[in-house]
């Protein structure tokens, strides 16, 4: 056999393989064989894609099968409901050819449509049949080749054809099984729904010849009477019916004789399942065409049960009297919202009669437009959208007396959920609202008075409510608007920043405490407790304490714990440098002595090196002897030539200098005058030159080619050239100064050192400085009233410039520091007679008034009688008879911002409880220091006094 008709014989075994499955498979179950039959064709065949299109209507088709090659792209999911003109070229060849084959897409011409369509799916060749029904068509079959072209001999055609009709007809078959189910499905609910008709038919037919005998009796519930039709049949009403029940059936056969039919009568029967309540109704009843029996053929008589409608018209009637009795104001209207039916209460209340009330609306006889004139449009804004409402709102009588109402309205539906009407209730709570109020005046009244700030913020962040003291503390206008006012409008920005952290403890937690502070208009600072908690409507409810009092007083007590420690510090320092002093002095004394028996024995050159050693050793005399002064009052300030302490002041820095590093001065003359200590004024230029060195030192490591030049400079300073600002110390009126500058070529001074550069210990030079040459500086400028600024040099480096007074400052003179408790009135408790008598002596040489008590009740008297005489009281701890703290509390009592200060021996400090802590300005450790102890009463005086 040759190729072709191997081929041949290979694809019509697939074709009759797919046949035999698609005549084998149900019709309902065609989706799930066509799928798998599609596959076998497109594996055999070896396309990349097999689909059936099916025609949904006139103006869509779908893909509605689809099988794929491994890694083809499937197109069904982008084929659903494509319109119906897409496949115009695909109808036009069906019909024409009976079917369509492209071997080569690239064959067709490029403005082909059909070739943009095949393009655009990535088709290189295809294959399609269409099928029949009733001589249209409704779908066709394809076979697309993604890889490239291919040839379609006439078999091939003809299979595909033959396959195309196969899977029409049985499409054709699904659809019409699908259409007998679903039309045997709409019988079978026709049927039920006949059957529940006949079901609901009334529960008894009786029909009578025209004498009222009865020939017909059918009853679909077998409850109505407990008789068969057998034992009725052939009697009258008389014999099988109570007489009221056979009266009522002769009186309808009357009125159907008179009027062809009869009204609806009404009776009741008793029943072992309690009373119930039917109808009757009679019409004639007409068999044949016979005249004389069309003239008196017999009656037909239909009676239902109305037991349900019965209850229903009675519950309906109790609550018409519920209605009529309830002292709530009910309405009821129609569909337009008119009103037809207000009970009396309504009637009493709104003062409009059902006469007058009838085609009003509800919200014209409540006259609500008048107290909101918004109000109306949105309730009925939503009942158009078929919300009910509820809400209380404020109406008026038609007298124009205001009321409240708890209003609420709910539609009326029919039996088919349409609106009907509307049943409007208003519950009256006027006094409710008027014991609310006076209940929030008292409330309003207490939180005006509270003296803490009180406000309260809506869930939006408005303010609600701010009584007069949080308005004080947060600074707001007495006259400002709450409503147009958010929480985060009023608070300071250091509280309104950290609010994204506050409000998820809030939310979480239902409430949130913590401190906040701001500045008032004076700048002053104030310190508040903040506490917010979440209210049950959703609104929070903050409180506001103001604790700046208790901020200040920790702020002292630490600034004074801070002195104490400082003072402690300065006089343990005083005492070993008193001892080093000593030392140093001995060793001076041997360098001196060992210069004096050297200097004959050098060569005259040599000299002006030995007078250099001389002068050093007498200026470290002066050192020591300064040293040994720390503990006492600084040296008393006098008038000094600058030129020769500067002079003397670069012959001892000199020797240190070493090149390239040099020193360049510009010295005054003899003349300039300056009013200070000359040992002070060669330590400030000293260290200033120093630093000064060093910092040279450091660039030229780095950049060894530029030039390291120190510049000394002193001269008199007019008051126009004094500068607005300084660094250290401060510019006084009318005083004369000297301005000594010192400029160097190092790298400047870090950003970050700038701001405690003066403080002790405080260096850039790492290990290789002690950080205390500036302290010494900034003290020496300080306490002599000099000032000091420093400036960028240019072209890089640092300029000092100490502007040194050259005439007294008043209040700087010596007898101002020896008596710096002047005018104080200090009370001294301690029941040692002796301490008593150390401490006095040391509190009158500091210039204070002493007053001193062995029993702690004299004091507690003293202080009683003549609260604001004592500026400070030191009290002992362990006493006869009262502690000091008892003591205290007591005096606290009498004057709460007096400063007392505790004085104990007790090194365990047992004594430090919370209650000791907040009653005492400091702690004194006996035996106390008289350095110590002027530090800490100088600065609780100075306290005292910042709070008044």
């Amino acid at each position: 056999m040759s190729g072709d008709t191997l081929r041949v014989a290979a694809l019509t075994r697939v074709f009759s393989q797919a046949a035999k499955d698609l005549q084998r498979c149900a019709p309902l179950d065609c989706d799930r064989v066509l799928d798998r039959v599609l596959g076998d064709i497109g594996q055999a065949l070896a396309a990349q894609r097999t689909y059936v299109f099916e025609v949904v209507d006139a103006v869509f088709i779908r893909n509605t099968h689809e099988w794929c090659a491994a890694g083809v792209k499937p197109m069904k999911p982008h084929l659903q409901y494509v319109p119906y003109s897409v496949g115009a070229v695909f109808w036009e060849r069906f019909t024409e050819a009976g079917s369509i084959h492209i071997e080569n897409v690239d064959d067709l011409l490029q403005t082909s449509e059909l070739r943009q369509i095949l393009e655009e799916q990535d088709i290189k060749a295809l294959i399609a049949a269409p099928f029949w029904q009733n001589g249209e068509m409704f779908g066709f079959v394809g076979l697309d080749y993604t890889h490239g072209p291919h040839s379609f001999s006439p078999e091939f055609d003809n299979l595909i054809r033959g396959f195309a009709a196969q899977v029409g007809m049985l499409r054709a078959l699904a659809r019409t099984t699908r259409d007998l189910v679903r039309h045997e499905a709409d019988l079978a609910r026709a049927r039920a729904q006949l059957g529940a008709s006949v079901a609901a038919l009334p529960e008894l037919l009786v029909e009578t010849d025209r004498d009222g005998i009865i020939v017909g009796f059918q009853q679909s519930t077998p409850l109505t009477f407990a008789a068969s039709p057998q034992e009725v049949i052939g009697h009258p009403p008389e014999a099988v019916l109570p007489n009221h029940l056979a009266n009522i059936c002769r009186k309808a056969m009357r009125e159907v004789d008179l009027f062809g039919w009869s009204q609806s009568h009404g009776y009741s029967l008793d029943t072992p399942l309690g009373p119930k309540w039917f109808t009757l109704y009679a019409t004639r009843r007409v068999l044949g065409s016979d005249t004389i029996a069309q003239k008196s053929p017999g009656y037909l008589f239909v009676v239902r049960d109305v037991t349900h409608a019965q209850r229903q018209d009675q519950r309906i009637r109790q609550l018409v009297r519920v209605a009529e009795l309830s002292t709530n104001l009910i309405m009821l209207t129609k569909k337009d919202r008119h009103i037809h039916w207000l009970n009396p209460a309504a009637v009493e209340r709104t003062g409009y009669s059902l006469q007058d009330a009838e085609g009003l609306r509800p919200s014209e006889i409540l006259h609500l437009d008048k107290s909101e004139p918004d109000i109306v449009e949105e309730l009925c804004q939503t009942l158009d959208n078929g919300y009910p409402i509820h809400r209380e709102l404020r109406a008026q009588t038609i007298d124009g007396t205001e009321y409240w109402l708890d209003l609420n309205v709910q539609p009326l539906h029919d039996a088919d959920s349409v609106v009907e009407g509307y049943m409007v209730i208003g519950v009256d709570t006027t006094s409710h609202k008027q014991a609310e109020a006076r209940l929030l005046q008292d409330r309003s009244m207490a939180m005006r008075a509270s003296h803490e700030g009180i406000a309260i913020i809506r869930p939006n962040g408005r303010l609600a409510y701010a009584n007069p003291a949080l308005r004080r503390f947060l600074g707001i206008d007495q006259g400002a608007r709450l409503a147009a006012l958010m929480w985060t409008d009023i608070t300071p920005p250091s509280l309104t920043e950290r609010m994204t952290a506050i409000l998820p403890v809030l939310m979480s937690e239902g409430v949130w405490e913590g401190e906040f502070s701001r500045r008032t208009s004076d700048d002053t600072a104030r310190h508040f407790h903040l506490s917010l908690s979440v209210e049950n409507d959703g609104s929070t409810l903050a409180l506001i304490r103001d604790i700046t009092r208790r901020h200040r007083a920790e702020q002292d007590r630490a600034q004074l714990h801070e002195q104490l420690q400082k003072a402690q510090a300065r006089e343990l320092g005083a005492q070993l440098a008193a001892g080093l002093a000593h030392d140093f002095a001995n060793v001076l004394a041997t360098i001196s002595g060992s210069v004096d028996q050297l200097a004959p024995q050098v060569k005259p050159k040599a000299l002006p090196v030995i007078d250099r050693i001389r002068n050093a050793t007498q200026q470290a005399r002066e050192l020591a002897r300064s040293l040994t002064r720390l503990e006492t009052a600084r040296p008393e300030a006098t008038s000094q030539a600058l030129a020769p302490i500067l002079r003397q002041a670069v012959d001892l820095l000199t020797p240190g200098l070493e090149a390239p590093v040099q020193l360049v001065l510009d010295m005054p003359d003899d003349a300039l005058t300056v009013h200070g200590d000359r040992m002070e004024l060669m330590q400030l230029v000293l260290n200033l030159a120093l630093n000064a060195r060093d910092a040279c030192r450091a660039s030229l490591e780095r950049d060894p080619d530029q030039a390291g030049t120190i510049h000394l400079h002193a001269a008199p300073c007019p008051e126009n050239d004094l500068p607005p600002h300084v660094d250290l110390g401060r510019l006084l009126p009318d005083i004369p100064y000297a301005l000594i500058e010192l400029r160097d070529c190092g790298d400047g001074i870090p950003d970050e050192l700038r701001h405690s550069l003066f403080a002790p210990y405080v260096s850039s030079k790492g290990d290789a400085g002690a950080g205390l040459g500036l302290a010494v500086v900034a003290n020496i400028v300080q306490t002599r009233g000099a000032a000091l600024r420093l400036v960028p040099n240019a072209p890089k480096g640092t300029c000092v410039q100490v502007f040194w007074p050259c005439a007294p400052i008043k209040g700087l003179d010596h007898q101002s520091t020896q008596t710096p408790l002047a005018g104080t009135n200090v009370l001294l408790v301690d029941n040692d007679d002796l301490l008593l008598q150390d401490l006095a002596a040391m509190l009158v040489q500091a210039g204070a008034e002493v007053a001193s008590c062995v029993d702690p009740a004299d004091a507690l008297e003293a202080v009683t009688l003549a609260p604001n005489d004592w500026d400070i009281v030191l009290t002992d701890f362990d006493m006869d008879g009262m502690s000091g703290n008892d003591l205290a509390e007591a005096m606290h009592t009498q004057r709460e911002d007096l400063p007392i200060i505790l004085m104990t021996g007790n090194n365990e400090l047992h004594f430090a409880t919370k209650s000791v802590q907040t009653e005492f300005a400091a702690t004194l450790r006996k035996p106390i220091c008289h350095t110590v102890l002027i530090s800490v009463l100088l600065a609780a005086k100075l306290r005292s006094q910042h709070h008044i």
